[in-house]
C-alpha cells in the first residue's frame, strides 16, 4: 500500500473532513465561541477524521484575519490533537495568502485548505504557501475549475507539501488522478457528488454537510469503504441528499446550514455575514419541514433520532 503524504501532525488528511461553520452573535458583530465549542464536540462525537476552520463555509471572506486567527486558535485548543485541524485560505492572491498561511503555521495548524482567487501565477502561489504549511489544494479558483492535466497534477507532482487535493470541480477524474499521484489523498469537495466520488475511488469528502449531519457523512464513508453500496445509496439518496440540495447553493448555502445547527441546539444564532445572505422566512419554513421529515430534528425542533449505529 502506498504511503500517503501527511499534514504537520504526520497523518494523511482523508476520510470525513468537516468544514466548520463560524457562529456569530445575534447581531453578527462578534464571534460565538461557545457555539463553536458545541459544534466541534458534535462533529468529533460523530467520528469525523479532520476539521477545517475558516474555510468558505466558515465565512473566511466575511472575517478579518485577526478574527480568523482567533477562530483557528480556539478550534486547535478545543480539539487538542484529537484530529488534524486545517485553516481555510479562500479566494486570495499572494498578498493575502502569505499572511494567512503564516497565521496558520504560527497557530499550529496541521495544514491549510487553499483556494486561489485567479488562475494567474498558480505555481508561484501554491509553492509559496506550501513553504509555510502543508496544503490541501482546492481545484477551483473564482474564475473556474483548474485543468487537471496542465494545472493540478504538475503542481502536485512537483511539490510534496501539497498533500491533499480537494476535488470540487473535476469530480469525474478521481480514478485518473489516483493513477497519476497515488501518494496524494483525493477527497470530494462537492457534497452532492459524495456517493459517486466514493464509487470512483475518492479517499473521502471535505464537506459543510459534515458539520450539520456528521453522523450521516461518517456512516456513508464507512458503508462505502466496506462496499455496502445498497445501504450507502439508501442513506445518501433518502436521508442526506434532499437537505444537501438546499444547503449547497448560493446565496443561502451557509445560512441554511447554520439554521440546521441552530435547530439541533448547537448554534445560538444562525445568522451569516456579508457577502453571504440570510435565508428568507418562507425558505426557513420549507427547510425546517424538510429537516423534520428527514428526522434531523423532531417536531419541537430538537435533534432527531438519527444514528450511525450498526455500521
Amino acid at each position: 500500500m502506498t504511503n500517503k503524504r501527511c499534514a504537520n501532525n504526520g497523518k494523511p488528511v482523508d476520510g470525513v473532513v468537516t468544514l466548520l461553520l463560524t457562529p456569530f452573535s445575534a447581531d453578527t458583530e462578534t464571534l460565538d465561541l461557545e457555539s463553536m465549542r458545541r459544534q466541534i464536540e458534535f462533529v468529533l462525537d460523530a467520528g469525523v477524521s479532520a476539521l477545517v476552520a475558516c474555510g468558505k463555509a466558515g465565512e473566511f471572506e466575511g472575517m478579518t484575519l485577526d478574527e480568523s486567527e482567533r477562530v483557528l486558535s480556539f478550534v486547535l485548543e478545543q480539539v487538542d490533537g484529537r484530529v488534524p485541524v486545517g485553516m481555510g485560505i479562500i479566494s486570495v492572491e499572494l498578498d493575502q495568502g502569505i499572511p494567512a498561511a503564516e497565521v496558520a503555521a504560527r497557530c499550529g495548524a496541521d495544514f491549510a485548505m487553499v483556494k486561489k482567487l485567479s488562475t494567474k501565477n498558480l505555481r508561484e502561489f501554491f509553492l509559496e504557501i506550501a513553504e509555510r504549511i502543508p496544503v490541501m489544494l482546492y481545484d477551483q479558483t473564482n474564475e473556474g475549475n483548474l485543468d487537471v492535466e496542465t494545472q493540478v497534477l504538475p503542481l502536485v507532482k512537483e511539490c510534496q507539501r501539497i498533500m491533499t487535493v480537494k476535488v470540487s470541480g473535476n469530480v469525474y477524474t478521481f480514478e485518473f488522478q489516483k493513477s497519476e499521484v497515488p501518494d496524494t489523498s483525493l477527497i470530494c469537495g462537492w457534497d452532492m457528488f459524495s456517493l459517486l466520488a466514493y464509487r470512483s475511488g475518492a479517499d473521502g469528502v471535505v464537506a459543510g454537510s459534515a458539520a450539520f449531519m456528521p453522523e450521516h457523512e461518517v456512516k456513508l464513508h464507512q458503508l462505502s469503504k466496506a462496499g455496502r453500496w445498497d445501504e450507502a445509496r439508501e442513506l445518501f439518496y433518502e436521508r442526506m441528499l434532499p437537505y444537501i440540495l438546499y444547503a449547497t447553493h448560493d446565496p443561502y448555502a451557509f445560512s441554511v446550514s447554520k439554521f440546521l445547527l441552530h435547530w439541533r441546539g448547537i448554534f445560538d444564532s444562525p445568522l451569516v455575514r456579508p457577502p453571504y445572505a440570510n435565508t428568507p422566512e418562507w425558505m426557513q419554513q420549507e427547510v425546517h419541514a424538510l429537516a423534520k421529515q428527514l428526522d434531523l430534528i423532531d417536531n419541537q425542533g430538537r435533534p432527531g433520532t438519527t444514528s450511525s449505529a450498526g455500521v
